[in-house]
């Protein structure tokens, strides 16, 4: 699996590879929500020809806070650090009403934290039908992502340069997601919804 990286659709309206089935897949990892997130993984996975299983072509983490929940800002923050701006975004009320005040009236806020994509699948754009099964599966949220690649891992420069930054913000604009001034992540408003 390798970092979602813009796909680029091979020719033809398809969910799967090749045409195969697939499949949205999520887990819910059971703890505190009193003080840790809730952390949830999904998967698209395809059939296997044949039926000898299922393949995994893109699997993503989510992080779900409560916002009735007086810590959910510190509960992003402790989660995962590359969370710290997103969570201070969405504090800001003001900023969010600008970008979509839909988004003000949700109770819970699920980040799309990492997105990995199966060398197989690049491509056909798996990423947007996990992000799409996603947002249905979490129709009452608000719903937003991190870009992959954009922060620094280890006191490191970024990942990716500013062409690669705006090529996987183009990729997310394809099916509504904006941008969230001041972070690397995006917001997918109410109203652009699959």
């Amino acid at each position: 699996m390798t970092p979602a990286a813009p796909e680029i659709d091979g020719g033809g309206a398809h969910d799967g590879v090749g045409g195969a089935a697939i499949a949205l897949n999520l887990t819910f990892r059971i703890g505190d929500q009193r003080t840790r997130p809730e952390v949830w993984r999904a998967l698209i996975h395809s059939s296997v020809e044949g039926g000898r299983g299922e393949h995994v072509l893109a699997e993503a983490t989510l992080h779900r806070v409560h916002y009735a929940n007086p810590r959910w800002l510190e509960q992003l923050r402790d989660a995962v650090p590359d969370l710290s701006s997103i969570g201070s975004a969405f504090a800001d009320r003001e900023l969010i009403s600008m970008i979509d005040e839909s988004s003000l009236f949700t109770d819970s806020l699920c980040v799309i934290s990492s997105i990995e994509v199966d060398d197989a699948a690049v491509g056909s754009l798996v990423t947007h039908s996990l992000v799409r099964g996603v947002a249905r599966v979490f129709d009452g949220d608000t719903i937003a992502l991190v870009i992959a690649g954009a922060f620094a891992v280890s006191g490191s420069a970024p990942a990716l340069d500013a062409p690669g930054l705006a090529a996987r913000r183009a990729h997310w604009a394809q099916i509504g997601f904006v941008d969230i001034p001041g972070t690397a992540s995006m917001l997918l408003p109410v109203g652009a919804r699959p």
